[in-house]
């Protein structure tokens, strides 16, 4: 066990103790013993993808767990306005929330992070393509490696990680972990690939000055009202 994953274990304990939940109430909510999950924070066991799911959709801040930053994604007009278009328009509508988020957090005087970066990239390459593949093979793209080598960067056999790629397996703790310090890639996009455009943005949101939100409100509801036509 990494040096890493070991500090995601304190922080697991550390969030569970501060939400006030014992280790039986979370076994019940993950559908697992006391036993299995005492295993678990003592890393004898890895925690699975499924369990990771689950606590992220009852409102654990599971990047903090990851990264140990607090990851905020309220939800925000923006992302309410791409999930109201319909396809034939949200590919546009895409393309300039990416381009717009990323001129804001600049003209915020805010330095966009590795993960955010990567982020941003997630998004123009959804608008180009418009085709949602899974965030594997997406990463990849981004970062222009090939599988063999990207494999390696994560740690895992070639056989395995063209299962991840296609979705077919998905990883546990310690694996999301180490792709996450491979390519920069927030743990929970994984999680919720379903709704990752709107995590995304949600959080890129928040990096955004009060002004230059205003703005880019304005005109994204302009560029909606124009696409609607």
């Amino acid at each position: 066990m990494s040096n890493h994953y070991e500090e995601f274990l304190k922080r697991l304990v550390q969030y569970r103790l501060q939400v006030n939940m014992t280790q039986e109430k979370i076994g019940q909510v993950l559908g697992i013993t006391q036993s299995q999950l005492s295993k678990q924070e003592l890393g004898k066991t890895i925690m699975t993808f499924h369990s990771l799911c689950i606590l992220m959709d009852i409102g654990w801040d599971v990047d903090f767990l990851f990264t140990g930053e607090c990851s905020r994604r309220e939800p925000s007009e923006v992302s309410a306005i791409l999930e109201g278009m319909k396809q034939a328009s949200r590919r546009s509508m895409l393309e300039f929330i990416a381009w717009a988020l990323e001129k804001g957090i600049e003209q915020s005087g805010n330095e966009l992070s590795v993960e955010e970066q990567r982020e941003i990239s997630l998004l123009k390459l959804r608008s180009s393509t418009g085709i949602k593949q899974p965030i594997m093979y997406e990463i990849r793209k981004i970062l222009g490696v090939a599988q063999i080598p990207m494999a390696e960067k994560i740690g895992v056999n070639i056989k395995k990680y063209r299962s991840l790629e296609r979705a077919q397996i998905y990883p546990d703790a310690e694996l999301l972990l180490d792709i996450y310090e491979a390519t920069g890639c927030r743990p929970s996009l994984f999680l919720a690939s379903d709704r990752m455009e709107t995590l995304i943005i949600d959080g890129l949101w928040s990096r955004v000055s009060p002004d230059r939100q205003k703005d880019i409100l304005a005109i994204t509801s302009q560029v909606d009202k124009f696409l609607r036509k």
